[in-house]
């Protein structure tokens, strides 16, 4: 028996990566990725999350003349790499789906210690951040996501040479 669905068909997305696996040898200077693929009406989003560990941040103080670490804070299963591409701007988008697929700086789940101070929380954060951006670990600011026609699209994905080794996980979403 067939049966007839009456629901309108979904938007659907189709996308691939030029290399599966980058290899990081002695003379490893970084890489480009491509990203490519197919999309209906939307908005397209990829995001790419380096491998998750946990990333202690501290805070300096000086003391005597001599600068040493004074406190500090530990986030749990933090990305040690962070890009993000996006055909339109990230607060276009609601934020209720950004929190939902870590999509933007202010979306990213960075977990903090359960027995600290949340007042403490935003100034270690925005360290983690700025230090990850320094370090060109994390993306400043969105990738654009480059259509070539009414639906097919790509995106450059760009690997310092100081990349983290491990798994990268590489998301597409169609908003």
């Amino acid at each position: 028996n067939l049966i007839a669905d009456t629901r309108p068909a979904s938007a659907q997305i189709v996308a691939d990566i030029s290399d599966h696996l980058i290899a990081i040898t002695t003379g490893f200077t970084g890489a480009e990725l491509l990203l490519f693929g197919a999309a209906e009406t939307g908005t397209v989003v990829v995001v790419v999350c380096g491998p998750r560990a946990p990333f202690v941040v501290r805070r300096k103080a000086r003391i005597a003349g001599i600068w040493i670490n004074r406190t500090e804070m530990t986030f749990r299963a933090v990305p040690h790499y962070y890009a993000i591409a996006s055909r339109k701007p990230l607060d276009t988008i609601p934020y209720t789906i950004r929190a939902r697929h870590e999509m933007g700086m202010d979306a990213l789940r960075l977990q903090a210690p359960k027995n600290i101070d949340p007042k403490r929380i935003p100034s270690y954060r925005q360290a983690l951040i700025r230090n990850m951006q320094n370090d060109n670990l994390y993306y400043r600011e969105p990738a654009h996501v480059n259509f070539l026609g009414p639906q097919l699209f790509r995106v450059d994905i760009r690997f310092p040479a100081n990349a983290p080794v491990g798994l990268y996980e590489v998301s597409v979403y169609l908003v």
